[in-house]
């Protein structure tokens, strides 16, 4: 498949560099059918070799196949006409322009071909790792020894199925910490599981020995901690193989232990406030008391589990603000809870109770939304969330439910804090000045209307005859809205919201599943959060169509709407039924099936919503004229001066220039001469100079010179491959023979990635992500360079006599 990538990627290259050059000479284009028709066999064969793979392909991932599979064919046919038409008008700049749309189109859908095996791979051995999980916890549950010795032969079969399958996923990292962090935890996995299996006898043999009893649950807690860590860095290989790709689409991402548990205990701690007036009429408000402690401390330490691996420090600082919130609400609950107790007619401790139970709830919502979700979709679900308090208190005011519109006002300032909080954090990874200018703007909005907001919302419930006061919040609402959508967009607001209906509705089926006394109460609350998700992303979904002007891609919306807005009535109506009838197993059955369709559809819109090229080209343009109107003068670009050595003028993309420095000054001191390693540092200094070129190139927008220079630069990679293969077979010590092949498809992934990058920008109007690839691909080459030679070093010292 690598092979398969490079030849398109060199082939993409060479068309853009041939139709460059021809036209900047302005002479005749030549004939590229017969090349065009190589490119076309090739993607033929692989697309008919991915059908041919469905039956080994996890079931989400097989519609997508299909369809790159059907779009790779496509692409191939049209690049061929392309390429017929531009040799029989040879003059004609247009087919060859169309040509290389055709060329990309092509690269990108081989590369999510090999994504979509990837991530269906990860998905199978994820679910192995937590068929485990859930069979160690099932072991420590068991004092029978024979029980035990039936469950503990499943639950080994299962962790050397993980263990074996985690070794070969290690082999397909370009990290070479992930390989051996990877390694590390299988062997963990595999000596804690027999650790484990041991203590559960013990407990077995003896079951009133205490200590037994704490051995099993400390190496437990070890083995689940070592299977979770094992999770994690499965994800983290698949998210750096893939950085240097912009995909197509965005599939639900894998999931760790923790994040499954800190979204498990928010759905439970939702029931449990759901319930909780219920249950302290009935007397059961101790009880119901530590459920809601043992239900937020569990969401609380999952989630500390997952901000402590988060290395985005924003999503981090997210993380952690949503935890210190449900902190700091949950004590306050409870002791909301005792005047309630000792007096049920107390309406004003009630009252105070309700908000608590409303804002703790949110809290909890929002820190399980946080930890799941990038910056970006962790501020657009907390923007869509705010909108609907908004709307919710509006409603409320209307209907004239006063208790409700002073549970969501006394709420609502905390509220519109946090969303202020979470888009300042953002701002910090916003690169685009006009973007940044534009949501700064919408903060600082928001910032004014708040006590505007709440002052309106007070009179209103104070005085609910009061129109003028109605008429006020109604346009201060307006008002609001709007500054929450120019810190979110439609489309960020839409794929915010599939994720967490995803999570309402897996809460829903784990809600009906569980059953209990309060199935049904907790099953209504369910489904009006689905009904209201469902009804906001539509709205948003339409707001974007109506926004754009691509009949195409407008229509693509709306028929995801459209299928969206079908399935919703059968759904709620599935779930009612369910609800009357657990029992009814044909019910169940059709709304188990109704469930995975919205999901599908859900994705779908999320996914038909994502902007063009045109359309962030667009936007951009309409925040770059509101700007100017308010601008203040701009300073002065910084040019950054590379160093003498490297011989460049003019300006030079900072971070790539950065990466062939370190390469550079890593390889200073070295010796250079006709030895392996010595011609391995040449390779290397040549390396770092087409790293320089590059980003010049880059900078001044010479696409030409970029695709020339990952040409250099795959070529010295490969004689830098030659050259170091050399060293390790003649060393003697196999640990240090292993770093050097390690190092070495390091560099040739990354001189690959490279190389597929500049013929992607070559035939891309959007510079707005491939900047960010185009550097995290020179800084993973740079590493892998300097590591090579410094493999090869230490196994030049262990050679054969």
């Amino acid at each position: 498949m690598d092979e398969v990538l490079e030849m398109i990627a060199d082939a993409v290259s060479s068309l853009v560099v041939a139709i460059t050059e021809s036209e900047e000479k302005n002479t005749l284009f030549g004939d590229m059918v017969p090349g065009v028709e190589l490119i076309q066999q090739a993607v033929v064969g692989m697309s008919e070799a991915a059908e041919e793979t469905l039956g080994l392909i996890d079931e989400e991932f097989k519609p997508i196949l299909n369809d790159t599979a059907r779009q790779l064919k496509n692409a191939a046919n049209q690049l061929h006409s392309d390429a017929v038409r531009a040799r029989d008008d040879p003059w004609n700049r247009v087919p060859q322009k169309d040509a290389i749309k055709s060329a990309k189109m092509i690269l990108q859908k081989v590369v999510l071909l090999v994504l979509i095996e990837e991530q269906s791979n990860i998905k199978v051995l994820v679910g192995i790792a937590k068929k485990v999980a859930e069979g160690v916890k099932r072991i420590d549950e068991i004092e029978n020894l024979n029980q035990l010795n039936v469950m503990v032969s499943d639950v080994a079969q299962l962790e050397d199925e993980l263990v074996k399958r985690s070794q070969r996923r290690s082999e397909g990292s370009n990290n070479p910490e992930f390989r051996q962090r990877l390694e590390e935890l299988s062997a963990s996995v595999s000596s804690l599981s027999h650790q484990h299996q041991q203590a559960a006898r013990n407990v077995c043999q003896n079951t009133g020995d205490h200590n037994a009893r704490a051995r099993r649950a400390d190496t437990s807690q070890k083995l689940l901690g070592a299977i979770d860590d094992m999770i994690y860095t499965i994800k983290q290989i698949f998210a750096s193989n893939t950085k240097f790709v912009d995909l197509a689409f965005k599939w639900q991402p894998v999931r760790t232990i923790a994040e499954d548990e800190v979204t498990n205990a928010s759905a439970q701690l939702v029931d449990y406030l759901h319930a909780l007036p219920k249950q302290i009429e009935a007397g059961n408000g101790p009880a119901a008391a530590r459920e809601i402690v043992n239900a937020a401390n569990l969401q609380i330490s999952n989630a500390i589990v997952v901000a402590n691996r988060c290395e985005d420090p924003i999503k981090k600082k997210m993380i952690l603000k949503n935890i210190e919130e449900l902190k700091k609400l949950t004590p306050q609950l409870i002791a909301a809870m005792k005047p309630v107790l000792e007096n049920p007619n107390d309406m004003k401790a009630k009252q105070h109770l309700d908000n608590l139970i409303y804002s703790t709830q949110k809290a909890s919502e929002n820190l399980a939304s946080a930890v799941i979700s990038t910056p970006s979709e962790i501020v657009a679900a907390s923007g869509a969330s705010l909108t609907r308090e908004i709307e919710s208190l509006e409603d409320a005011i209307n209907r004239g439910d006063i208790k409700r519109a002073e549970a969501i006002t006394n709420n609502l300032g905390s509220s519109i804090d946090r969303h202020i909080e979470m888009a300042t954090a953002l701002l910090d990874s916003i690169q685009d000045p006009s973007l940044r200018h534009q949501v700064q703007k919408a903060i600082e909005k928001l910032i004014a209307l708040k006590p505007k907001i709440l002052e309106a919302a007070h009179k209103c419930i104070r005085n609910p005859r009061d129109e003028e006061a109605k008429r006020q919040l109604n346009q201060l609402v307006k008002e609001a809205k709007s500054a929450i959508s120019q810190i979110s967009q439609p489309y960020e607001v839409v794929a915010a919201l599939n994720t967490k209906l995803h999570n309402d509705l897996d809460s829903l089926t784990k809600c009906i599943d569980a059953g209990g006394p309060d199935m049904q109460y907790k099953g209504v609350q369910h489904a009006k959060d689905i009904a209201a998700d469902i009804k906001k992303q539509i709205e948003e979904a339409e707001a974007y169509a109506a926004s754009i002007s691509d009949p195409v891609h407008k229509k693509q919306i709306q028929d995801a709407v459209d299928r969206l807005k079908q399935l919703t009535p059968q759904l709620l109506e599935a779930i009612k039924d369910v609800l009357a009838d657990p029992t009814n197993k044909a019910a169940r059955a059709r709304l188990d099936k109704l469930i995975g369709e919205v999901k599908d559809a859900s994705t779908n819109l999320a996914v038909a919503t994502q902007p063009t090229s045109e359309e962030l080209k667009m936007q951009r343009l309409n925040r770059e004229m509101s700007m100017a109107k308010v601008e203040q003068p701009k300073p002065a670009p910084v040019e950054i001066k590379p160093a003498p050595k490297f011989k460049i003028e003019g300006p030079v993309n900072k971070a790539v220039y950065v990466a062939a420095e370190e390469v550079a000054n890593a390889l200073e001191k070295k010796v250079r001469d006709d030895t392996p390693l010595g011609k391995l540092v040449s390779f290397g200094d040549d390396i770092a100079a087409q790293m320089a070129l590059l980003s010049s190139y880059a900078a001044k927008g010479d696409v030409k010179g970029m695709i020339q220079a990952a040409r250099k630069i795959a070529d010295s990679i490969k004689a830098v491959q030659l050259n170091a293969k050399g060293i390790a077979d003649a060393c003697i010590d196999p640990r240090l023979k292993q770093a050097v092949f390690t190092y070495l498809d390091c560099g040739s992934n990354f001189s690959t990635q490279l190389k597929i990058l500049c013929a992607v920008k070559a035939a891309s109007d959007d510079d707005s992500t491939s900047e960010e690839q185009l550097v995290t691909c020179a800084k993973g080459l740079s590493s892998a360079v300097i590591n090579i030679i410094k493999s090869a070093e230490a196994a030049s010292l262990k050679l054969k006599k």
